[in-house]
């Protein structure tokens, strides 16, 4: 289905997910000493209340994200900007990575600690560099379209299609 622009629901959950995954990542030190802690390394004063707090917020932004999949599927999206074809490639490369890293970091996160702690370094590596630079291209990407192109892409998750 091609859409005109993103539904409110969608802008929504985007907005949400960005907050989550923030505070994931600006709380996630703490979750790392207490993992580390509990499988045999050096003992931890950060509180373990942390530990249910940041598996709580992982499975909100992978049921965030996976209800996002669903809406593109029944609610569609808009077209990408008409722009190079590398730069047009570029964008759905790291939409999907984004997805991909997000989801996945969740999933990789509640194995790890629930069933394979030797998945924990991958968990940190998503949600860290991985994510960095994925989220990084996205900004980049959205400031090229308003401070260079001066097209209204960067719009299309801030006003629902109307």
């Amino acid at each position: 289905m091609i859409s005109t622009g993103y539904s409110l629901r969608q802008i929504a959950l985007h907005w949400i997910v960005f907050v989550l995954v923030a505070f994931q990542f600006f709380t996630g030190d703490n979750m790392a000493h207490l993992f580390r802690a509990s499988h045999g390394g050096r003992p931890t004063a950060v509180d373990p209340l942390w530990a249910p707090i940041h598996i709580a917020v992982g499975v909100a932004v992978l049921a965030a994200m996976l209800w996002r999949l669903a809406l593109r599927r029944t609610e569609g999206a808009p077209p990408l900007p008409k722009q190079h074809p590398a730069l047009m490639w570029l964008a759905s490369a790291v939409h999907v990575g984004l997805y991909l890293d997000i989801i996945g970091g969740a999933v990789v996160g509640l194995i790890a600690y629930f069933w394979l702690p030797a998945l924990g370094k991958l968990h940190e590596l998503m949600s860290r560099q991985v994510l960095i630079a994925l989220f990084a291209l996205h900004l980049l990407g959205a400031l090229w379209h308003r401070f260079v192109v001066r097209d209204e892409a960067m719009t299309r998750m801030i006003r629902p299609a109307g």
